[in-house]
């Protein structure tokens, strides 16, 4: 049996969809899954627990993402491990696989599904950025964050407590070297971005503050990345079809980046910056 751990704060909009789709194949004794509602104002663990087994709810009245994780290890009985994000959709048959890839027996430590971002009815402006970071390195690249990462036993071995930081997802694919990420080859997740280029905006300065971060109290961890700016943008160089959406991936990235530095120096590294115009209803 594997673990699914889902941190949830105020996500009654999703939290159905998120646990229906992971559940619509489900085999009984299968997964476990381990929904985290923190802080929550609003009924997301009452629409959680209505699903019953093989759903657990563990509420805290501390709204912390960081705190929800290792609350949800605490509870977590099996292997391999995930922690997924509410706002996204995963299916029974991709949680299969990441399973099998992280198996006792393999090399691969971290992995996730393959990623799939659903914006084809965005505006021409965030349709602009998606295509571009969809072109890059950290996308291309086996994606493993944006909502979904997972452990072997080995893997989540490499570390105790999740630590208090911004990108637990930098941290969760950090831990592992390139050789050692992985992602399926069938089935995906979908990620549904920001429906405002001013949200992407917003997540996009939480993620570089992350980093930030991240490099300034783990710089060791930084010899697994493989990603780095200069290499993105001689990507987009030698790519025509992306030039007429680059000035919009760039102003938005250039921004988020002097945004970043500036929560830093004000010290509000810890301001929930999460998109909410994804989060509807359905």
């Amino acid at each position: 049996m594997f673990s699914v751990v889902i941190p949830a704060y105020n996500e009654s909009a999703v939290i159905e969809r998120c646990l229906r789709a992971m559940l619509q194949d489900y085999r009984p004794g299968e997964f476990e899954i381990i929904v985290v509602p923190n802080g929550c104002k609003d009924d997301t663990a009452e629409r959680a627990r209505a699903f019953g087994e093989p759903v657990k709810v563990v509420e805290t009245p501390v709204g912390s993402k960081i705190g929800a994780l290792n609350l949800g290890d605490r509870h977590a009985t099996g292997f391999p491990r995930m922690y997924v994000d509410a706002d996204i959709v995963v299916s029974t048959a991709a949680l299969r696989e990441v399973a099998e890839l992280l198996a006792d027996d393999s090399p691969i430590l971290v992995g996730a599904p393959r990623a799939i971002v659903a914006y084809d009815e965005h505006p021409a402006l965030v349709r602009s950025f998606v295509k571009v970071w969809t072109s890059l390195p950290y996308f291309t690249e086996g994606l493993i964050g944006a909502g979904f990462y997972a452990f072997s036993r080995r893997g989540r071995e490499r570390f105790g407590e999740f630590p208090d930081v911004i990108a637990d997802d930098g941290f969760a694919r950090l831990v592992a070297a390139p050789h050692e990420r992985g992602t399926t080859k069938v089935h995906t997740f979908t990620i549904t971005p920001p429906s405002s280029l001013r949200a992407i905006a917003n997540v996009m300065t939480r993620v570089r503050a992350g980093a930030y971060e991240l490099r300034e109290k783990f710089p060791e961890m930084f010899r697994n990345e493989t990603t780095d700016a200069g290499r993105s943008l001689r990507i987009i160089a030698s790519r025509p079809d992306l030039w007429v959406h680059a000035p919009i991936y760039l102003g938005v990235m250039f921004y988020s980046k002097l945004r970043a530095h500036q929560k830093l120096r004000a010290r509000q590294e810890k301001v929930w910056e999460r998109d909410e115009t994804s989060r509807q209803a359905t």
